[in-house]
């Protein structure tokens, strides 16, 4: 009878050993993980026996295996270690023990979610008939091995728990690694990088929620698009580094003013937008307003620089100023510009007349790109004369632009639309290459009259300074010989020469070595540096027509033209006075010893085939007997 139970309990083990390789092999099969490749943690193996020679003999017999042996002397010491260990493998678990035996500590196991699945081995010396046998596997072991140990079988099962326990938690790394990246992908889905704030993509669904709410609740909420004024400067003057130190600085002031409701996005660049929920107090709303005006402007310290920006603000209120959330960011826009044309540091409401400017703006800038290809622009010419002589010094070429749908448009409203959509590149090329060619024509004309030099001057954008296609372009012209550099004179702005960057002077320098002569348009009515004018290679000075004007009624405009003149002429440079209309300021400018002047005394601006007939009625005129 004893024999045929050993025969017995012999077949069982062996199909159960059948059956754990079976399974471990279609877990090898489907995992299709490199395991020499993997760097996991070391596993733990908890042994648990009420005699400590048997735990020494479990220790010292599994000494080579890579885990890490822990002891446990009774049932209770192995549930609380079992619990607190972090990469518990396997516990190979005494059956016969006081108090709890291993079937009992066994189940209170499988009870625990963190030990539901780490496998148990019994082992024991007693308790080899079917009955305990299978009594050990409901209570949740998958092996069951009986004492006196064989090593080499001990050691071969283990090694393949540990193979296993490999497999699941390089599985279990790499998936949480998965997670985990997935999470920071969709993170910076919806995130900018740089701020940590809410970019474009999550505005949208705000923007969204808080139009639901207010349509449900009958609220209001507000959109305030946030512009830096200067943070560009920033950039240029102190780099990208510094730049980057501000924008995050920016936005955990703009973070701090608003509700847990509210939203705080950066839009791109120097842009923030403000989501400010639930508002239905005007007052309220300003000061709220002035609170992300008051915190831009506040000063900031980096690497002992200190840093004082302003912001301009547009505001568009929803449902009140427009019912559309999709436009929302749009006309916010546009009132930000309203705001920083009108000084910045301020705010500026939407309404429906910046709805009707911003459609404006769109059909020029459309109408803009194709302006040059249909021959809708053109050159007029309004002279500049000499004041000692009144002899023809000149003339200043003006870009005027007639299009069939919209009519005339000034210069003044479209070329910051062409310097915004890039389109002033190819335009600047056009009216220099146009305004010469022309002049050139009229100079061969009257190449017979030896005293009229015909200076053509042309206006260039600050973007235009930005990269050589400009001194390119000059240098070309002068090169072929279709204009001396003494007949050309390039009018820049103030602001122009306020950037002082390396590119910009550099540019300079570089039309200046050609021989052209380089004016300060509008002089006087921006920051009017002239430390600037000493530094950069400029050669004359154009007093703006806003002081010409005044003359002789206004005193501090006399004064003011007269203090240009004299620091001018200290300098070694001319002096150019646009917008003369009277005799009286002429005289005037004679009298101060202003070099040359224009306006309309003289002559409004003129088409080609006009200034050409006004030119040889002047000079007719001062052949003429007197």
């Amino acid at each position: 009878m004893s024999s045929m139970n050993n025969k017995l309990q012999d077949k069982l083990q062996d199909k159960l050993q059948d059956k754990f390789k079976i399974t471990l092999i279609l877990l090898l099969s489907n995992l299709r993980l490199p395991i020499v490749m993997m760097k996991l943690d070391r596993p733990i193996i908890l042994i648990v026996d009420d005699l400590k020679a048997n735990r020494l003999a479990l220790v010292r017999l599994l000494r080579h295996v890579e885990a890490d042996l822990i002891e446990a002397e009774d049932g209770q010491e192995a549930l609380a270690k079992a619990i607190s260990l972090p990469n518990l493998s396997l516990i190979l678990l005494d059956v016969q023990m006081p108090v709890m035996d291993g079937y009992e500590t066994a189940e209170l196991l499988r009870e625990e979610p963190q030990t539901l699945n780490i496998p148990i081995i019994f082992i024991t010396a007693v308790h080899r008939d079917e009955q305990h046998i299978l009594k050990g596997y409901s209570s949740g072991a998958i092996d069951y091995i009986t004492k006196p140990i064989q090593p080499e079988i001990l050691t071969a099962k283990i090694s393949l728990f540990m193979v296993l326990w490999r497999l699941k938690n390089g599985l279990e790394l790499e998936v949480k690694a998965r997670i985990d990246l997935e999470e920071k992908n969709l993170y910076l889905a919806y995130h900018d990088l740089l701020t940590g704030l809410p970019n474009r993509r999550q505005l949208v669904i705000d923007i969204e929620k808080a139009a639901f709410r207010a349509d449900r609740q009958g609220s209001e909420f507000a959109l305030l698009f946030v512009d830096l004024d200067g943070f560009k400067a920033v950039n240029d003057s102190l780099g990208h580094k510094i730049g980057d130190q501000v924008l995050k600085t920016i936005a955990e002031r703009f973070e701090y003013l608003v509700r847990k409701t509210d939203t705080v996005a950066r839009y791109g660049g120097d842009e923030f937008i403000i989501l400010l929920t639930d508002v239905n107090n005007a007052q309220h709303l300003t000061g709220r307003i002035n609170e992300v005006l008051l915190s831009a402007h506040k000063p900031m310290k980096f690497q002992h620089e200190e840093i004082q920006l302003s912001a301009s603000i547009g505001v568009c209120v929803y449902p009140d100023q427009i019912d559309n959330p999709d436009k929302l960011i749009d006309f916010a826009d546009i009132a930000m510009y309203k705001a920083k044309s009108q000084g910045r540091n301020s705010f500026c409401f939407f309404s429906e007349e910046m709805d009707a400017a911003a459609h404006k703006r769109q059909q020029v800038e459309q109408q803009l790109r194709l302006a040059i290809q249909k021959q809708e622009m053109e050159v007029y010419f309004q002279p500049i004369v000499e004041v000692k002589t009144a002899d023809v010094y000149g003339a200043e070429a003006l870009l005027r632009w007639n299009n069939k749908e919209l009519g005339m448009i000034p210069p003044d409203y479209f070329i910051p639309i062409a310097e915004a959509n890039g389109s002033i590149h190819d335009i600047g090329a056009w009216v220099l290459d146009s305004a010469i060619t022309q002049l050139e024509e009229i100079r061969s004309q009257f190449k017979q009259v030896p005293k009229l030099k015909l200076v053509v001057a042309i206006n260039a954008s600050t973007l235009q300074f930005k990269n050589a296609d400009l001194y390119h372009q000059v240098k070309d012209k002068i090169d072929s010989g279709i204009i001396k550099a003494e007949d050309l004179e390039i009018e820049i702005t103030e602001s122009l020469l306020l950037e002082d960057s390396e590119e910009i002077n550099r540019h300079l320098k570089s039309m200046s070595d050609l021989g052209i002569h380089l004016s300060v348009d509008d002089f006087g009515t921006g920051y009017s540096a002239l430390s600037y004018l000493k530094r950069c290679p400029i050669n004359t000075v154009k007093i703006d027509r806003s002081f010409v004007s005044g003359v002789p009624d206004d005193k501090e405009d006399m004064v003011l033209i007269r203090a240009i003149i004299a620091m001018a002429h200290g300098l070694g440079l001319k002096v150019i006075a646009e917008g003369i209309e009277t005799k009286a300021q002429w005289q005037y400018l004679q009298q101060e010893g202003c070099d040359y002047a224009q306006g309309y005394y003289f002559s409004r601006p003129l088409p080609y085939n006009d200034f050409k007939k006004w030119l040889s009625d002047k000079l007719d005129s001062e052949k003429a007997p007197k």
